[in-house]
């Protein structure tokens, strides 16, 4: 079934869990990472409940995020990951604000709203051609595209990422972040620690 859930990453002098609004949902709380330097993560099975990508930053749905920026003083970042098979990713800075991209966002979107899917629906009487393959791939182009244009594509956001781990106190490759922003993984969570670590975080290791 995979992992319905947000991943939420930031660097703080107390445990993220004891956060004002983590804290608030200690009871999702299925996994606490630690690295080097204060580094964090918590992994949080079904929650925020009201967090459904594409998350804009149009409404008031991130308090969550910017809480945590303002208490650490530091880059937070999340991944809201569904069933395992891809992300929204969010992320903030005191200098640089707001940024988010998609991790696997091709098989993210059967999971969105009917709104954005209904490209992907084939009528019974519809005749279909004879190469499969490419007329589902253009049905799925044809549904990223909006979405892209809502959250941007791995070019577009790379710099973003690669300018919230300079606030970080890092430098990492914009190409490999981009590489990983593009790539795919089985588990879009491993490909969220991948992005990690081009970003230059250290290793989070912990229990559930």
């Amino acid at each position: 079934m995979g992992f319905w859930g947000t991943f939420l990453v930031a660097r703080a002098d107390r445990p993220l869990p004891d956060l004002d609004g983590v804290r608030d949902l200690a009871d999702h709380i299925v996994w606490h990472g630690k690295g080097q330097d204060g580094w964090q993560a918590v992994q949080l099975h079904r929650a925020p409940e009201d967090w459904h990508p594409p998350m804009t930053g149009a409404d008031d749905r991130e308090h969550l995020l910017k809480s945590v920026l303002a208490q650490t003083g530091r880059p937070v970042l999340a991944a809201i990951v569904l069933a395992s098979d891809g992300a929204q990713l969010i992320g903030y800075s005191p200098l640089a604000g707001r940024w988010s991209g998609w991790l696997t966002l091709e098989v993210l979107i059967d999971y969105l709203d009917s709104q954005y899917t209904e490209c992907l629906e084939v009528d019974d009487d519809e005749e279909l051609p004879a190469d499969l393959d490419e007329f589902w791939q253009s049905r799925y182009r044809e549904a990223c595209r909006p979405l892209y244009e809502l959250v941007p594509p791995a070019d577009i956001a790379a710099p973003h990422a690669v300018a919230w781990a300079v606030e970080a106190g890092y430098a990492p490759s914009a190409e490999a972040v981009a590489a990983v922003l593009d790539g795919g993984d089985v588990m879009v969570e491993d490909q969220f620690f991948k992005l990690l670590a081009a970003l230059g975080l250290p290793a989070l290791t912990g229990s559930a």
